[in-house]
């Protein structure tokens, strides 16, 4: 196992763990201001395709351990820029997630995806995919997710 993913899932523990053992729902002013921040990448740069304002949300120096999208914050932007396809931002989320947890730095948020079964493509199955991030100093500094290495484009 990496160290980063270990790391990530020492993270994972530790934020899990902290937000059992105090009352969930009960956040800091920084914590809820953490979040606020967090949830403008997860809902408004990515699901609303926003892009524009991840220089405002995302850190330039932005570590990124999904090993599909480039590190750093212009690494994001040639990542999403191509793919976002802005929409009018709503207040509520295009794919709720289905839980959300923060903890000091750290937001957690797990989404509940559905798939075309490999095994059969006329069947989909249910599986949970998450994504965390790190804010510091009013940006989001880190990300990690569930993301594997994509094949080459046009290849397998």
């Amino acid at each position: 196992m990496k160290l980063s993913t270990k790391l990530m899932a020492a993270s994972v523990a530790t934020l899990v763990g902290a937000m059992l053992a105090q009352n969930v729902g009960k956040l800091s002013p920084q914590e809820q201001k953490n979040q606020d921040v967090a949830t403008k990448e997860m809902k408004d740069i990515l699901q609303y395709g926003h892009i524009e304002l991840a220089e405002q949300y995302i850190a330039p120096i932005y570590i990124q351990h999904n090993p599909n999208v480039p590190t750093g914050r212009d690494g994001f932007l040639k990542f999403f820029g191509p793919r976002a396809k802005p929409e009018p931002i709503k207040d509520e989320w295009k794919n709720k997630p289905a839980l959300i947890l923060t903890s000091g730095d750290l937001v957690f948020y797990l989404f509940d995806r559905t798939a075309k079964d490999p095994a059969d493509p006329s069947k989909t199955y249910n599986y949970n995919w998450f994504d965390m991030v790190r804010v510091d100093n009013g940006q989001i500094q880190e990300h990690w997710d569930t993301a594997k290495k994509a094949p080459p484009q046009g290849g397998r």
